[in-house]
């Protein structure tokens, strides 16, 4: 994908990028500016300073188009308020302000444990009938987070609860791994598995809390190794070059009466799950035969993706990639461009260390370039298939908010 005649002009023009991005920032951390410009977007926009939390729902001028309050946002935000506390310390207030209200309105209880509300509006929580890993998993997100930087016991307390809650509905006791969705007071529900329901869990949270609560590491690492172990052994598709994204119960790979593949899938999950893959080098309860295998699948799957040339606008990784495929016959779908498969990539990228540093530099001045918005502040969802931003989706919704490009920014900082 790179001609190795431009290699040194390329990888000067990343250098030079990264200085100017840095240029402000202390010298041992970068893209501190952008973290800091993105939170100030839902600071000065979405805060509510009598309930002492952020709405969530804010569109692309700035705008509060609700008082909806989801904890997925809420949480997303107290994902990236704490991280960037090691900053500006004034941010760990406003996160342990926004925790306070999660916990004192989004968090329920009921005979199976405690659980997540979707969301609050008009100040009343939906009172749900079944719940999705998505949400429940998210909503620890930032409550893990905030523990690292703080190690407060009182809120260890809280996310012990909701881990333990999200544990005993989601498992699968049979055929191990978890339930997509779960139905209130009866179990989990068939045909719910799927990528997301093995990985979400995983990178929303449980990897973070492991490495926060020493302590208690046991208590999150038997899962985390289950679920890696069956990634490694259902979820790269040798045939389709794709992951793969739904599952039956028996954790077999979902197809139509017709034999093909029944679900799209994006890039976003390919970098995600290679990005995982990776990332267990550092987990120490893994044997080294298990971590080794792990990250050879992990490169595998990056290097592959990136030789799918017709996922890249003009077969080129600085103008970014398209969003969606059919992995029955490598189609694709949606040539709109979305923030966090973008984010996933980098994140993916920078976990191969040396061998992609042009394309990492490459793909974050396109990341910075195309999704910040200069005007109105914060960043877009979407882009269309020549970078014009696409106004129609919120930059808050119910899973928008700091945390896809602070968890970005976090592992280039920190791993």
């Amino acid at each position: 994908m790179i001609n190795l005649r431009y290699y040194p002009l390329l990888l000067l023009t990343f250098f030079l990028f990264r200085c100017q991005s840095s240029k402000n920032e202390s010298s041992s951390f970068v893209y501190q500016d952008k973290m800091l410009e993105l939170i100030s977007f839902f600071n000065n926009n979405a805060w509510n300073k009598t309930k002492a939390t952020f709405y969530s729902e804010i569109d692309n001028e700035g705008k509060v188009v609700s008082d909806k309050i989801f904890t997925v946002a809420s949480s997303r935000l107290i994902y990236g308020l704490a991280y960037a506390s090691q900053l500006e310390q004034p941010l760990l207030e406003r996160a342990k302000n926004v925790a306070a209200y999660q916990k004192a309105h989004l968090i329920g209880k009921d005979d199976e444990g405690a659980f997540s509300y979707s969301y609050i509006e008009n100040n009343k929580v939906e009172i749900p009938t079944q719940l999705d890993v998505w949400q429940q998993a998210y909503g620890l997100c930032g409550l893990s987070e905030l523990y690292r930087q703080t190690k407060d016991p009182s809120l260890l307390v809280t996310i012990h609860e909701l881990h333990d809650g999200f544990i005993g509905r989601f498992k699968d006791n049979e055929n191990k791994g978890l339930w997509g969705d779960y139905k209130i007071g009866e179990g989990g529900i068939s045909s719910s598995k799927s990528l997301q329901s093995l990985m979400y869990p995983l990178t929303a949270y449980m990897i973070n809390l492991w490495e926060a609560d020493r302590t208690n590491k046991e208590k999150y690492e038997h899962q985390i190794a289950e679920n890696i172990e069956l990634l490694y052994s259902i979820a790269w598709n040798e045939e389709t070059q794709w992951v793969n994204v739904k599952f039956n119960d028996d954790w077999s790979v979902r197809k139509t009466s017709t034999g093909e593949y029944d679900f799209m899938v994006t890039p976003g999950h390919n970098f995600q799950l290679s990005a995982l893959l990776l990332r267990t080098s550092k987990f120490d309860f893994l044997s080294d035969d298990n971590k080794e295998k792990y990250q050879e699948l992990g490169k595998k799957i990056l290097e592959i993706t990136l030789e799918k040339n017709y996922l890249f606008a003009d077969g080129k990784i600085e103008n970014g990639f398209y969003s969606e495929v059919n992995p029955n016959m490598n189609e694709v779908l949606d040539k709109r461009k979305t923030w966090w498969q973008h984010a996933e990539a980098i994140i993916a990228l920078s976990l191969y260390k040396e061998k992609y540093t042009v394309e990492q530099g490459l793909l974050e001045n396109y990341f910075f370039d195309t999704f910040y918005d200069k005007e109105f502040g914060g960043e877009y969802f979407y882009v269309s298939e020549k970078d014009v931003p696409i106004t129609t989706e919120h930059k808050g919704s119910i899973g928008k908010s700091t945390y896809h490009t602070i968890e970005m920014i976090r592992i280039l900082n920190d791993f």
